[in-house]
């Protein structure tokens, strides 16, 4: 009986030992994003679930706003639509603050008005863009995030209807801030 009784206290103290090394906190953020390039703006907002250890797995609902002007593959293109994206954040930090590398896939339903020569019209794109992000987290408090962080990508229409519209690179710089509980 002696014997499991100490067993049974060993192990309970070994168990609690390995449970105090235990480090960090899921933490969950909501905030609003911008992003800007000079083809494009984008407004959304930002949803992110912050595990313990490094990783952080974010998603977005937003609009974009764009405007290749003669950058597209007519003498003008503007539109606009709405649009998602998943992604996923390394932090090197072991907590999600500080500086992060991330990959990102958008989906976007855009209307697009072009302009060549004198004909006009419209098409309506859905664009994929797939993108590497860097940025910085900082945290005040332990509760409010402030995020710059610069976007590099490129951006592919899997479908058009009417006539095809800009793709290719894309660069983007944003901010985006918010609550972290």
């Amino acid at each position: 009986m002696k014997k499991l009784i100490l067993l049974i206290f060993c192990v309970i103290t070994i168990l609690s030992t390995v449970q105090s090394q235990d480090f960090g906190y899921r933490t969950t953020d909501v905030g609003v994003e911008y992003q800007w390039q000079p083809k494009s703006q984008v407004f959304a907002l930002h949803f992110a679930y912050n595990l313990q250890v490094h990783h952080s797995f974010q998603a977005r609902l937003g609009y974009t706003k764009t405007n290749w002007l003669d950058k597209g593959r007519n003498d003008n293109e503007e539109g606009s639509g709405f649009g998602g994206s998943l992604g996923y954040r390394y932090y090197i930090m072991v907590m999600p603050k500080d500086f992060f590398i991330g990959l990102r896939a958008d989906i976007w339903q855009l209307k697009v008005f072009w302009e060549r020569g004198t004909l006009k019209g419209t098409s309506n794109i859905t664009a994929l863009q797939p993108a590497l992000e860097m940025g910085y987290t900082f945290l005040l408090n332990d509760q409010i995030f402030i995020t710059p962080a610069v976007t590099c990508g490129s951006q592919q229409n899997i479908k058009v209807e009417g006539r095809v519209t800009g793709e290719g690179l894309m660069l983007l710089m944003g901010v985006s801030a918010g609550w972290r509980f």
